[in-house]
């Protein structure tokens, strides 16, 4: 099954003064990027038999309506980093109004993938992914923006990762609509991750949380803490708040004009070249690199 080509004049009919529109296909997976300027009301429509996800990578989406497979659900603001998922066969029409200038990524997967994925894992999961509309999630962000990576510079290797990509993001939807119905065993309840994770996104711009006191905040030990965090995320505590700075700080270099130092400094990093090191291991690419691909 080939995956399905995205019309963006077609998909998000709008009023635009400009419209620049790049994609990729790697097989099984396809990644379009879409840029608009003179961004008024948009009129959307996805129906394909490939999962979908679709990122805000800049601008929000302030007004609309969302209609999933003819069911009217409350609209939310979408701001950069805001993820819609629609599982294969799911139907999401509606309209949105927004920032003058507006971009998003795209990156269908086909079910056929998917299915390999899944492959004896029938008894653990969901009979059918469910879809998602205006969500964040560190993991999906992260495997989404490697893509987008991918896509501005391909190169003899980036099939392979983007396939792993996706696979990222297929399993990380299955932990997030299979798993979350049922606390892990061992884990924190999902009232007391909620939590955590709240303090820590309080925090991030103001050095890392201490051990000590989220544990404090869920009225367990360190260790206990420690023990069930990871338990329930897949993660350390101190990996967490890490991905969580690095997702901020790509956040910011593609929404803002603040210089890499100065976002190094918002997000919580000692020092620029902590930053830089660990940004690029991350991502693949610096800071400023990764600025400029954003932007192209």
């Amino acid at each position: 099954m080939n995956t399905l080509a995205l019309d963006p004049t077609e998909n998000r009919r709008s009023r635009h003064q400009s419209l620049a529109h790049k994609y990729e296909s790697w097989g099984s997976v396809r990644a379009d990027v879409i840029k608009r300027t003179g961004l008024e009301r948009q009129e959307t429509r996805i129906l394909q038999p490939n999962h979908v996800f679709l990122m805000n990578l800049k601008g929000t989406a302030c007004r609309g309506e969302d209609i999933v497979d003819g069911r009217r659900i409350a609209f939310l603001p979408r701001r950069a980093g805001s993820i819609i998922f629609m599982p294969a066969g799911s139907d999401w029409n509606g309209w949105d109004e927004g920032d003058a200038t507006a971009s998003y990524l795209l990156v269908s997967i086909e079910k056929g993938f998917a299915d390999d994925v899944f492959a004896g894992m029938a008894r653990h999961r969901p009979a059918v992914l469910p879809p998602s509309i205006g969500f964040r999630d560190g993991t999906v962000e992260l495997a989404l923006q490697r893509i987008a990576l991918e896509l501005k510079q391909p190169d003899p290797i980036s099939a392979r990762m983007v396939e792993s990509q996706a696979t990222q993001l297929l399993v990380q939807m299955f932990r997030l609509n299979g798993m979350r119905q049922e606390p892990v065993k061992g884990g924190l309840s999902s009232f007391d991750l909620k939590r955590a994770v709240g303090m820590i996104e309080a925090l991030l711009s103001e050095g890392r949380p201490s051990l000590t006191d989220l544990a404090k905040e869920i009225g367990v030990s360190r260790f206990h803490f420690w023990r069930a965090f990871k338990q329930s995320t897949g993660m350390t505590p101190h990996a967490f708040i890490a991905q969580r700075r690095l997702e901020q700080s790509a956040d910011m270099l593609r929404t803002t004009n603040l210089s890499a130092t100065e976002i190094a400094m918002e997000c919580g990093f000692g020092s620029s070249s902590h930053f830089t090191t660990a940004f690029k291991r991350a991502f693949g690419a610096a800071p400023t690199e990764f600025r400029r691909k954003c932007r192209i």
